[in-house]
């Protein structure tokens, strides 16, 4: 059980790093430029370079957060089986 709580512990704070890098990114400039027009390319700024690394971890969170919700299904069907 103590291998549950800790993957569902690293899931519920890399949730709220990338919700915190998700509410970074919807308060940015090149945000605003792509709600304003959805179906258009919107042109990078100088300024952008970050909001791509922003995007980028955004994404390497998510991906982390379905590997260990992956892992913690596992366990969790291990545990129905036993």
């Amino acid at each position: 059980m103590n291998d549950l709580s800790e993957l569902s512990e690293k899931i519920k704070i890399l949730k709220t790093a990338r919700d915190i890098l998700q509410h970074e990114y919807s308060q940015s400039n090149f945000h605003k430029k792509k709600e304003a027009h959805p179906n258009s390319t919107v042109p990078p700024t100088a300024e952008d370079g970050e909001i791509y690394k922003l995007l980028t971890a955004i994404q390497q969170l998510e991906t982390y957060v379905k590997k260990l919700q992956d892992e913690q299904f596992g366990l969790l069907k291990k545990q129905g089986n036993e």
